[in-house]
């Protein structure tokens, strides 16, 4: 899904990533191997409390990252670990805010939806850039970061063998912060751009 220039600035706070304890988490069925999950593992707390109609779609996209990746793991909030993943539904166009892997907010925008893009797929793509992926426009349904490139008769809402690799190396050890903020709008009709703030 492209991205546009936007004028906003966005301030996010600081990230909470915390070793998980707990036993791995069920997961639903996916085309893709279940992986073991390693001593290393960081939990990205996340919250959907305003993703309205978009929380089945939550379920499933943290499901399919959990399962595919091993070093990094979704898990929803609670009082004891607050969230630095929010979720909110918006009536535009997708857009992810990040100022770190592990941290950001995705808006989670009914227009794509409208357009006739898979919500399963826009929502796994949003949580991919809070992994720290960056899209890519080449058009391969395979590519679950090639957004709307890949059509809206793509409905893969799996990471490809790339794409978790580069996530594994993401979380595999220590990592800072992104320089600037980053703003990933997904929007089909202007030119991409990756905006900066």
């Amino acid at each position: 899904m492209r991205t546009r220039p936007t004028a906003r600035a966005f301030t996010l706070g600081a990230c909470v990533l915390l070793p998980l304890a707990a036993a791995p988490v069920s997961m639903a069925a996916s085309s893709q191997p279940a992986r073991t999950p390693q001593a290393s593992v960081r939990t990205v707390y996340y919250e959907d409390s305003r993703a309205g109609t978009w929380t089945t779609d939550v379920a499933t996209a943290t499901a399919v990252w959990n399962s595919s990746v091993n070093d990094v793991k979704f898990v929803k909030a609670t009082s004891a670990h607050p969230a630095t993943v929010h979720l909110v539904a918006t009536s535009g166009w997708p857009q992810t805010t990040t100022s770190r892997p592990g941290t950001g907010t995705v808006d989670l925008g009914q227009e794509a939806v409208s357009e006739g893009y898979s919500p399963p797929r826009i929502t796994a793509h949003e949580l991919g850039h809070i992994l720290g992926l960056p899209d890519n426009y080449n058009g391969d349904c395979a590519a679950l970061m090639s957004g709307h490139s890949a059509g809206t008769s793509c409905t893969n809402d799996h990471p490809d063998a790339s794409e978790i690799a580069a996530v594994e190396s993401i979380f595999s050890g220590g990592f800072s912060s992104y320089p600037l903020v980053r703003v990933y709008r997904d929007v089909p009709t202007t030119p991409s751009a990756l905006v900066h703030h």
